[in-house]
């Protein structure tokens, strides 16, 4: 009896070493808790139609983005052929359409023939100062390639939530 207390520290020491953890602990052990890797999610996801003209010089910038538009949320599809789009706007609900800035007039052309509403987000390869001043002349957010793939995702994001306060405006500016 003279050791009561040396008896009770040591049952607490053996019993209580790998079971206790404070609050938050299980976040910052390795491997565990939040995982940052997914990188950019969508606040608002669409559905984007990504015309990749074979004989366009953001062809393959298109190709690329479809993955992280994926990761981020959206739901993407790749039309290659002018053709093909118009079929797919009449078959699927599409939000936005991602297209070279010289392509854009034969995909609203084509939207005018479907009756479909939709934006555009012009897509410009290496523009020159002057390029990039005339498109933002004419809308209001346009994506470079080559570039980061969290800007093109932050315009879709951007474009998305006008689109849902219903105001009706469009990315391409009113003359």
């Amino acid at each position: 009896m003279k050791h009561p207390l040396l008896i009770v520290v040591t049952a607490f020491l053996a019993a209580g070493t790998g079971g206790a953890e404070a609050c938050g602990d299980k976040f910052l052990r390795v491997g565990r808790g939040a995982r940052y890797q997914r990188g950019y999610v969508a606040i608002h996801p669409a559905c984007v139609l990504l015309y990749a003209n074979p004989k366009s010089s953001v062809s393959a910038a298109l190709r690329e983005l479809e993955p992280a538009l994926r990761r981020a949320g959206h739901k993407p599809l790749i039309v290659e052929n002018a053709a093909l789009v118009a079929p797919a706007l009449k078959t699927g609900h599409y939000n936005l359409i991602l297209a070279d800035l010289k392509d854009v007039a034969e995909m609203e052309g084509q939207a005018r023939a479907t009756a479909v509403k939709f934006d555009v987000l012009p897509i410009l390869h290496e523009p020159t100062p002057e390029a990039r001043a005339a498109a933002q002349k004419d809308y209001r957010c346009v994506a470079e390639t080559p570039g980061k793939k969290a800007e093109v995702l932050a315009k879709i994001d951007d474009l998305m939530e006008v689109a849902l306060k219903g105001t009706g405006e469009k990315n391409r500016r009113q003359p």
